[in-house]
């Protein structure tokens, strides 16, 4: 999708920026924050749910991704945590990074692993039908047969 609205934007002459976003204008500019939170609100009256912010879908797939794979640290590095930050807001140690950084190493095939099966887990597939086998047919009678 991004690269069709490059490909639009480009085409009508105007610049396109390369933010890589999920959610962005058609050029690839974000959005103000405050613009996607009171959109976002707004929608949430519309369907007559319950409020939520905008923020607390993060917190959501954070926590289904760690029920889903057990994966703290790999959760963390996904939404962009420093191990650092985390000891902070847990009152523990701020030298996590260093100490841990020698033991842990998230690389992106795990990453991968874990986004996946969150995937998986709120799109699952359907198991392919099985063709049914056609019913067979008795022969019929030169007498039977239709003209």
């Amino acid at each position: 999708m991004q690269e069709r609205r490059r490909e639009l934007t480009e085409a009508a002459g105007a610049a396109y920026y390369d933010n890589d976003l999920v959610v962005s204008k058609p050029d690839g500019a974000p959005y103000r924050r405050d613009a996607m939170s009171t959109a976002f609100g707004q929608l949430i009256r519309h369907l007559e749910m319950p409020h939520i912010r905008f923020h607390d879908l993060r917190h959501t797939a954070a926590t289904n991704m760690h029920q889903l794979t057990g994966d703290f640290y790999t959760v963390g590095e996904i939404l962009g945590h420093t191990l650092k930050g985390i000891g902070i807001s847990l009152g523990i140690s701020t030298n996590l990074e260093a100490v841990t950084a020698q033991y842990v190493d998230v690389r992106l095939e795990r990453k991968k692993t874990v986004l996946e099966t969150y995937h998986k887990a709120l799109h699952p597939q359907k198991e392919p039908e099985k063709p049914m086998k056609p019913a067979k047919q008795s022969k019929k009678k030169s007498s039977e047969m239709e003209l």
